[in-house]
């Protein structure tokens, strides 16, 4: 799908990411240190390319994530417009969550324009966890949206409330060793 263009990464420049189908959906470039993107609720078709950017992010957001800043760059999603950002847009922007995945109390919620502040697990119910997208992964979280499935990575990602969920991570000094089963068990349970 690369364009083979070379492209700056822009805060507010619109994207374009190429789905199935010769269908279109549309992301725009978030401030910050990281590379994020949101990613609006539009799907068209190729042959409708003509839409204008402000009709593009008058449409609700659908998500944001980080992604890979080499997505931009090498013109992968191609940019096709820019829209620079009010500070209303800005503060009006989901936060992300991240979790130690051994101590799972430890959580923090920020938002895209800098501000954070430690959490809870329930805090983060419904937050995206911070984490960096390929293009695969995020044309296919797109594609599933639209096809009314739900994502292996969103569901992967989704805040661990419990030692009993199974993307939990034990602590080491958790793990003992039943020689008479010949397996592991853990001792925090």
């Amino acid at each position: 799908m690369s364009t083979g263009l070379r492209q700056k990464y822009k805060v507010g420049s619109i994207v374009k990411i190429e789905l199935l189908d010769n269908r279109i959906a549309f992301g725009r470039l978030l401030p910050g240190v990281a590379s994020m993107i949101c990613v609006y609720d539009i799907v068209i078709s190729k042959d409708s390319m003509n839409i204008p950017v402000d009709e593009i992010v008058s449409k609700p957001i659908l998500f944001c994530c980080g992604l890979h800043r080499a997505i931009i760059t090498k013109g992968t999603f191609a940019i096709i417009g820019i829209k620079e950002f009010t500070e209303i847009e800005i503060s009006g922007l989901p936060p992300s969550f991240s979790q130690d995945m051994v101590n799972i109390n430890d959580c923090v919620i920020f938002w895209p324009y800098g501000g954070e502040r430690k959490a809870t697990p329930n805090e983060c119910i419904n937050l995206e966890r911070s984490s960096v997208w390929d293009e695969k992964s995020l044309v296919e979280r797109i594609e599933d949206h639209y096809a009314g499935k739900k994502n292996f990575y969103v569901e992967h990602q989704k805040v661990i409330l419990s030692k009993d969920d199974p993307r939990y991570l034990a602590p080491p000094q958790s793990l003992r060793w039943d020689f008479e089963n010949q397996k592991f068990y853990r001792s925090d349970k």
